[in-house]
């Protein structure tokens, strides 16, 4: 998500409301998704109570406000994308454990079972994965890639978010070296993203914009930034490697110093009901693209959800965060 806002939504108002201090709200939102703003707003007409939705920008730049406020924290949800930085501010005791009793009131499918964390970091709200986004005018029907090692071939030509900045790009960098292993999944992708002026981009939208022009042949981008442009009529396609894919989740996190604890149960309760769900989808950016994982709750059409995930080993993921986010912006970021 690129829209950096921070508004405030208050019980009585018709629309977006003046700006106020976060004390006034009956709970602050730290987000990087496209749709939290629309939820809140539902959320706020629902029950009464207020939010104060804050967007600093990336995932990363999320995380790096969350970071900055050490031991001062002044939210009290976070919902971005990704189960490593979920464990690893849980193991920060940045976060608090998600009451089992959230959990129990989720009709979960299988998928959704398979995304709650044994630790109770964060609770899943749905969720998406990485593919290979190729432009259909670009790259003929017998050259398309059918996995991430198939990407040798376009080098140059690919293009990449900065693991830094994208959560969703950590944790296809998490799943990469999980699948191919440490070593081989650095060379793997020395031999692939050989140019710094694609490799390093900030967004998926950023990724669209490089397959679209042509400036790349193929992208690595969230499937739902690619659902989103294949909705609006551009001629791309998701390509899940053969490798299987690493899901993606997006999660609610509690902070560990919250005041508003019942605020924050009555928000998951709404986001993860049908009414909440809905507001999920109440949109045509990428993230409103995602996978439900709460029975009864369908896709938008179009959205590919046959998907062969393989899932990520977070405790992993997070321990080496700082040392392979670093080891990819001095490999491929200008």
């Amino acid at each position: 998500m690129n829209v950096r806002t921070s508004f405030y939504l208050a019980i009585g108002l018709s629309a977006l409301a003046m700006a106020a201090p976060a004390s006034a709200s009956d709970l602050v939102l730290y987000d990087a998704l496209d749709f939290a703003g629309p939820v809140a707003k539902a959320f706020q007409a629902k029950t009464g109570l207020t939010v104060d939705v804050v967007e600093p920008g990336s995932t990363g730049e999320t995380l790096g406000k969350i970071a900055a406020e050490g031991s001062n924290p002044q939210f009290d949800i976070v919902w971005v994308d990704g189960s490593a930085v979920m464990e690893r501010m849980a193991a920060d005791h940045v976060l608090q454990a998600i009451p089992a009793a959230a959990y129990d009131k989720v009709a979960f499918t299988d998928l959704g079972k398979s995304l709650i964390p044994q630790s109770h970091a964060f609770l899943p709200t749905g969720t998406s994965t990485t593919a290979i986004e190729v432009n259909t005018k670009k790259v003929p029907a017998g050259k398309m890639p059918k996995s991430w090692a198939d990407l040798q071939s376009f080098a140059g030509g690919v293009a990449a978010k900065d693991p830094n900045l994208s959560g969703p790009a950590y944790q296809w960098l998490a799943g990469f070296f999980q699948t191919n292993g440490l070593d081989a999944g650095k060379a793997l992708l020395a031999k692939t993203l050989t140019n710094k002026s694609l490799s390093g981009l900030s967004s998926g939208g950023k990724v669209n914009k490089a397959v679209l022009t042509g400036d790349a042949s193929v992208g690595i981008n969230q499937d739902s930034a690619i659902f989103s442009k294949i909705a609006a009529g551009e001629p791309v396609v998701a390509v899940y490697p053969s490798e299987g894919s690493v899901s993606l989740p997006q999660g609610l996190g509690i902070s560990a110093k919250t005041q508003h604890m019942d605020a924050a149960r009555k928000f998951i309760d709404f986001v993860t009901s049908a009414e909440g769900q809905a507001a999920m989808q109440n949109g045509d950016d990428t993230d409103f693209f995602y996978i439900p994982i709460i029975k009864g709750i369908n896709a938008k059409p179009g959205r590919e959800t046959n998907i062969t995930y393989t899932h990520l080993d977070d405790a992993v993921a997070s321990a080496h965060e700082t040392e392979w986010k670093q080891w990819y912006k001095a490999s491929f970021v200008q």
